[in-house]
């Protein structure tokens, strides 16, 4: 468990097998990184080219800098889209809020921490955490996010597939 009592694997510990729909997603984002030649800017994104079964696992998440920040790290994180799977598996709709306005400053700083650093590595990154539902019921995800890049070349949008492990 992580400090804020997360379990987490860490993003060294990728699996030797993702589930099929979590590879689907890897194989769609290194065909993006293929066709430019490094992180694949945001605009690349087309959601008709994305396996239309992937859809509802799909997330953006913006990395918003305060203007005139004086630290790199001075900003926002912000879901910019959350496919329907995760409001079926949370019964919650995070699309169109910020991390500071859903979770505790100890999780927004270490959500933040590690997503500006998958932006700078420019690399996707896994994980397995847990998340409570509304019934406060615990439920287990596997999930990668990707760098996207803004339209000035700049590291700033992440995409990811969330895979919930939940028994139908």
């Amino acid at each position: 468990m992580d400090r804020a009592g997360d379990p987490i694997i860490a993003e060294s510990d990728w699996p030797v097998t993702l589930p099929p729909p979590l590879a689907e997603f890897l194989r769609y984002w290194n065909r993006l990184h293929a066709s430019v030649g490094d992180v694949p800017p945001k605009r690349a994104i087309d959601a008709l080219q994305i396996p239309p079964h992937l859809l509802p696992g799909i997330g953006l998440i913006d990395w918003l800098p305060r203007d005139g920040q004086a630290e790199p790290d001075d900003g926002r994180l912000y879901y910019r889209l959350l496919g329907t799977a995760h409001r079926r598996a949370t019964d919650h709709d995070y699309t169109g809020r910020f991390f500071d306005d859903l979770y505790t400053p100890e999780q927004v700083t270490r959500l933040k921490a590690e997503y500006l650093g998958i932006l700078r590595s420019g690399q996707p990154h896994y994980a397995r955490r847990g998340s409570l539902k509304h019934g406060r019921e615990f439920i287990m995800f596997q999930r990668i996010l990707a760098p996207l890049l803004d339209d000035r070349g700049t590291p700033r949008h992440l995409i990811g597939y969330w895979y919930w492990e939940i028994a139908d």
